[in-house]
């Protein structure tokens, strides 16, 4: 998941890159996420990487290919709710062509005031679902849903 540090791009089918949080790094095409339509807010953006934010962390940043400064922190949304569930996803196993459950990557997108990080909130209402296997994505909205799309992340301070 996390794209190689080098400066210049050494393989066929990579390219380099800038990131405003990561400066220039190299991408290789199979590392390429494709979200159609795009992401609710930013549907003019299709293709996206994700970085692993560190290596025991369980927050990954989702980069966008074409525009260096917007990337997301997202996780998995089992490390803020161990139950979530988002339901049949029939439809979007066709849609993303997954051939095994295994093959699909659940993610949220968190939300960090700037200078208070302990206030994150996770959006368990629109979740990310990512074919491993062939790099589609896609983000759904759960309209009925017992979640919220500002779920806090840490425990509230006693």
């Amino acid at each position: 998941m996390n794209p190689d540090p080098q400066k210049n791009p050494t393989e066929p089918g990579s390219s380099t890159i800038a990131t405003k949080h990561f400066g220039e790094i190299v991408v290789r095409e199979e590392q390429i996420i494709t979200f159609s339509p795009g992401l609710l807010g930013f549907t003019e953006f299709h293709r996206f990487i994700l970085i692993e934010h560190g290596q025991d962390s369980p927050f990954l940043w989702l980069q966008c290919v074409d525009k260096s400064d917007l990337a997301f922190v997202v996780m998995d949304p089992h490390f803020v709710l161990p139950d979530y569930q988002i339901g049949p996803i029939n439809g979007v196993r066709k849609e993303l062509e997954v051939q095994k459950l295994q093959d699909l990557k659940v993610l949220v997108i968190l939300t960090i005031p700037p200078g208070r990080p302990r206030e994150m909130t996770a959006n368990l209402m629109g979740p990310l679902l990512i074919n491993l296997a062939n790099r589609r994505g896609k983000q759904l909205v759960l309209e009925s849903s017992p979640y919220s799309h500002k779920h806090p992340v840490l425990p509230a301070k006693a």
